[in-house]
C-alpha cells in the first residue's frame, strides 16, 4: 500500500514541478543499471533537494537504480521523506551525530567495494546565494580509493531563485532543471593510498564539473 501511495505522490509532484517551474530532467541515460558508483548532489535550493529525492525514488522503485542505496549521514531520513526513502531501500551507513571522520570513509569504502551504490553530498552544507558551497574531500576520496565512478545528480541555478533556504515559502513560478552527468573516473583505477596533491586536484575536477552542470 505504502509503496503504491508514494509512486502516485511522486508523480503528482513531477507533475506540479513541471507546470511551475517548467521543470525535466536531463541525462537519466548516465545512471547506471548497477553498482558501485556514487552519486553526488548539490545543495542548491529545497525545490532542488526534493527533485533529487523524488529522481532517485522514481529511479530505484521503477526497477532502474539498483537498492539498496547506501547513506553516509541518517539524519535526512530521520527528517526529511522519511517514509519515502525508507520504502526505496535505503541504508544510513553511520548514524547522524557521531561525525564524518575515517570510520564513516571506511564503512563507505568497503560498501562500494561489495559494488553497491553511495549517496555522498560532496558540499558542507545548504548554498545561502545560489553559489556552489566550497566541497569537502570525502567524495574525491572515495572515488579514488575505490575506482567507482561519481555520478552527478544536480539542480540548475533556478532552483536557488525559486526557494532559496532563508525563505519561507517558495515562489510560485521560475526555472530550473535536474541534470545527471556521466560517470566521473577520477582515476584508472583503485588508488592504494591518495596523497593531499592528487586529492586537491580531483576536488578540483568534480567542483568544475558541478560547476559546468548547474550553471551551462
Amino acid at each position: 500500500m505504502l509503496y503504491a501511495l508514494i509512486r502516485v505522490v511522486v508523480a503528482i509532484m513531477f507533475a506540479a514541478f513541471r507546470v511551475l517551474y517548467g521543470a525535466r530532467v536531463e541525462g537519466l541515460e548516465n545512471l547506471p543499471a548497477e553498482g558501485p558508483f556514487i552519486l553526488s548532489s548539490n545543495e542548491i535550493g529545497k525545490l532542488g533537494n526534493m527533485l533529487i529525492s523524488f529522481v532517485v525514488a522514481q529511479q530505484v522503485l521503477g526497477g532502474h537504480m539498483p537498492r539498496p542505496i547506501g547513506f553516509l549521514d541518517e539524519y535526512s531520513l530521520e527528517t526529511q521523506y522519511g517514509a519515502l526513502f525508507r520504502e526505496v531501500g535505503t541504508l544510513p551507513l553511520f548514524p547522524h551525530g557521531q561525525g564524518m571522520g575515517v570510520p564513516a570513509l571506511l564503512k563507505a569504502l568497503q560498501f562500494l567495494r561489495q559494488g553497491k551504490v553511495l549517496a555522498f553530498n560532496p558540499e558542507a552544507a545548504i548554498s545561502i546565494d545560489g553559489r556552489l558551497v566550497s566541497l569537502t574531500r570525502g567524495v574525491s576520496w572515495l572515488g579514488l580509493r575505490s575506482g567507482a565512478p561519481i555520478v552527478l545528480m544536480v539542480a540548475t541555478k533556478g532552483a536557488y531563485d525559486a526557494w532559496p533556504v532563508w525563505a519561507a515559502r517558495p515562489q510560485m513560478s521560475g526555472s530550473f532543471q535536474l541534470r545527471i552527468g556521466k560517470p566521473l573516473y577520477l582515476n584508472d583505477g583503485p588508488c592504494p593510498q591518495v596523497s593531499d596533491e592528487v586529492l586537491d586536484r580531483a576536488n578540483e575536477r568534480l567542483a568544475d564539473e558541478m560547476m559546468s552542470l548547474i550553471y551551462q
